[in-house]
């Protein structure tokens, strides 16, 4: 299917509106912007890192990744701070790069709930987004975390997890953690490289959450907040030796749940969509 833009001017307003931003980003694309939404991404050339830091000179890889922790407030401070993104590099089956992009053609692909709750598809499906669930502390419904910008002339744009550019985005607010977040760009899922030397799948995209405990089952407001559940998880296990949640409890992501680790916890106790920052 395809429209120009006078076709598009002849639609009603109705038809308008239920075509939608997204899809209309998709139809009415000019010049280079819309060859390039007709492009498909190599899966082997195209890639994502981990980044923190200043655009300039940033850090990269696992040093990186010790900054992807969240509350669903997304209050910042110790939530999703430094900048923590990742770089996304788009190119085609002859490794050169696809320019123009529109940012909302990628994007980080949450389910919004688990399968419990209604919620099904392709995206992470242990990430809690919605406000169905949730209503006490209305939360948004999120399933779709854009790229900050459109990709430039070397194919390049950055998805920004507090909101693009590192302005906080209140739409952004979510409970729980999953063990891989989808990147997709034009319909093609990329992998991750620590470096743009490396190798894709070496690095899977993870974002670690305070909200660590309940929400995932058919019940009323049990997700989306850092509650005393959490704090009883990360308290009582503070002087365990490790187990299979101590990656998830390790916030500062040095190796090892300690202290540190339990104190980021409490200063953001008592948080859900509302609390301490509305929207």
């Amino acid at each position: 299917m395809a429209l120009d833009l006078n076709q598009f001017r002849r639609l009603g307003d109705p038809m308008k509106t239920r075509l939608g931003p997204l899809f209309l980003s998709m139809l009415i694309g000019l010049s280079i912007g819309a060859s390039a939404q007709a492009q498909v991404p190599n899966a082997g050339n195209s890639y994502f890192v981990p980044q923190a830091g200043s655009v300039g000179t940033p850090i990269e890889g696992d040093l990186a990744t010790r900054f992807f922790r969240a509350c669903p407030n997304n209050d910042g401070g110790s939530s999703l701070p430094n900048n923590a993104r990742i770089r996304v590099v788009l190119r085609d089956g002859s490794n050169a790069p696809i320019v123009g992009v529109s940012n909302l053609n990628i994007y980080l692909h949450f389910n919004g709930g688990t399968d419990k709750q209604g919620f099904t598809g392709d995206g992470a499906d242990s990430i809690i987004a919605n406000g169905v669930q949730n209503p006490d502390a209305p939360c948004p419904l999120v399933q779709y975390v854009y790229a900050d910008g459109p990709t430039d002339a070397t194919g390049t744009t950055y998805i920004t997890f507090t909101g693009a550019g590192g302005v906080r985005d209140p739409n952004r607010k979510w409970g729980h953690y999953d063990s891989q977040l989808p990147v997709v760009a034009n319909g093609v899922q990329l992998q991750g490289r620590l470096s743009d030397a490396g190798t894709n799948g070496e690095y899977v995209l993870r974002i670690k959450n305070v909200d660590i405990k309940g929400g995932l089952q058919n019940g009323i407001d049990h997700g989306e907040s850092v509650t005393s559940v959490d704090y009883n998880s990360f308290r009582s296990t503070l002087d365990d030796p490790p187990d299979d949640m101590t990656y998830w409890r390790d916030l500062n992501g040095d190796g090892t749940y300690s202290s540190s680790d339990f104190a980021i916890l409490v200063n953001h106790k008592d948080h859900d969509c509302v609390h301490p920052m509305n929207p």
